[in-house]
């Protein structure tokens, strides 16, 4: 099944994503990220240990929320991605504007 929910960990906010993010599911994501916007965190972290995929209407979705988090100055982070959707950040160069972690460096830098 295909979600997103979060955790609240003091001033970061710990998403976990899974299934496929798409055209389907998409106003659904987006209804969650904007209640995680309006609580001004001061990091957004993504993990996306078991995220199977993304489509072109949820890196346009991504690609927007970037944009607000950087207007906000908020850190927006991805974290524990699959080598599938790291190769796609890779061939349509997301990975020049999404910051993007391993876990354990995620961990090691920010706790877990």
């Amino acid at each position: 099944m295909d979600t997103i929910s979060f955790e609240e960990k003091g001033s970061k906010i710990i998403v976990t994503a899974t299934g496929e993010w798409n055209l389907g599911n998409i106003k659904d994501m987006e209804i969650v990220f904007t209640d995680i916007l309006a609580k001004k965190p001061g990091m957004i972290a993504i993990n996306c240990k078991d995220l199977n995929g993304v489509d072109s209407t949820a890196i346009a979705s991504l690609v927007k929320i970037l944009r607000k988090t950087k207007e906000m100055n908020i850190k927006l982070i991805f974290f524990d991605l699959s080598p599938n959707i790291y190769h796609t950040f890779e061939l349509m160069t997301l990975n020049k504007f999404f910051t993007i972690m391993t876990k354990s460096r995620f961990e090691e830098e920010f706790g877990g």
